[in-house]
Parts: structure tokens; C-alpha cells; sequence
């Protein structure tokens, strides 16, 4: 872990301008790499959210919970990103996580969003994982079937029955495409 994250804690309880650590941590949440990064700074943000009930006088303080609680969301959805996109599958475990350690409500609507998000859209990460220049397939598959054609021509067969072998061949392709891109994508995230 950072220095700067792991004495965040020691040094929001010497004190000091609430607006500096306010700041500090949503610059050192843009930083952080992993889990116990993420979660420490959470932390520090939720503390300095209560500690803003003393800093501040109680209208501001009212003005401010809606906008902390904003923030709170943000941090979240900053943690789900992968590969430029919020994974629903990602945001799900860690609002789990959240609501585990409770710093959120389980009935919260941002958790109730993000396991419906999760169980309906699923992991994000298998859908951007390979993109195919489509083009490619269509010039090689027009060219097998000319040749193919060609050769049907000479003797005596039927060409139909190329359409379940092609089912089947394609079958298999994707089911191996897929496979490599779930284990890709463990690989990534471990």
C-alpha cells in the first residue's frame, strides 16, 4: 500500500483542513491499484465525512451529505471501471463488500442497482474482451465457399449438408474463443 493512503488515518486524527484531506483523498482514490488501497480510503472518507459535522456549522453540513453521499457512489463506480466502462459484475462485489463492512445499507438503491445490474447484464469484460474485424471473416468464408463451389461442380454431392458442418465448425470456434477469453479475464483480475 501507498504511504500517503496507509498514514491517511493517523494524520486526519492529528487534524488539520478538512477541505486539504478532502481533496488529498479523492486524489489518492484516482491512484489506487488495489482492494486494500480502495477500502482505506473509503474509510478515510466516511471518517471525514463525520468529522464535517464538527468542522462545519449544521446548515453546510446539511448541504454537504447529499453531495458526500455523491461522492461515496463515485468512488464506487471508480473501482468497478474496467477497461473505460463500469462492470456491473465488478460493482456488484464491491457494493457486497461495502454493505458487509457497513459503510452502505444493504437496501441502499445504489446496491439494489447494482446486483440487478450484475444479474442482468453480467460481466462486462467478456463483451470487450475481442473484437473481430469482421470484414476478415467475410473475405475468408466467401473465399472458402468459391472454392468450395468450385469443387462441388466436379462431382456429384450435394452442398447442403455444408451448412450443419459450418453450424458445428462455428459452434466450436466460439466455444473456444469464449473459453479463452474467461480465462484471459481471470488472469487479468488476479
Amino acid at each position: 500500500m501507498k504511504l500517503e493512503i496507509a498514514s491517511l488515518h493517523e494524520r486526519i486524527g492529528q487534524g488539520g483542513d478538512w477541505r486539504a484531506f478532502h481533496d488529498e483523498i479523492a486524489a489518492l482514490h484516482a491512484e489506487a491499484t488495489t482492494e486494500e488501497e480502495y477500502v482505506t480510503l473509503l474509510e478515510a472518507h466516511r471518517k471525514l465525512v463525520a468529522v464535517g459535522k464538527f468542522a462545519f456549522d449544521e446548515e453546510t453540513y446539511a448541504k454537504m451529505l447529499p453531495i458526500a453521499a455523491a461522492e461515496y457512489r463515485n468512488f464506487l463506480n471508480k473501482e468497478a471501471l474496467e477497461d473505460g466502462i463500469i462492470n456491473p459484475v465488478l460493482l456488484e462485489r464491491v457494493t457486497r463488500r461495502e454493505v458487509q463492512a457497513g459503510r452502505l445499507d444493504p437496501d441502499d438503491s445504489f446496491r439494489t442497482l447494482a446486483v440487478a445490474g450484475a444479474s442482468v447484464l453480467g460481466d462486462s469484460a467478456e463483451l470487450t474482451a475481442h473484437r473481430c474485424k469482421q470484414g476478415d471473416w467475410f473475405f475468408y468464408g466467401t473465399a472458402i465457399a468459391a472454392i468450395l463451389s468450385a469443387g462441388f461442380v466436379l462431382i456429384q454431392l450435394s452442398p447442403l449438408w455444408l451448412i450443419a458442418l459450418g453450424l458445428f465448425v462455428g459452434w466450436l470456434l466460439n466455444e473456444r474463443e469464449r473459453k479463452r477469453i474467461k480465462e484471459q479475464i481471470a488472469a487479468r483480475r488476479s
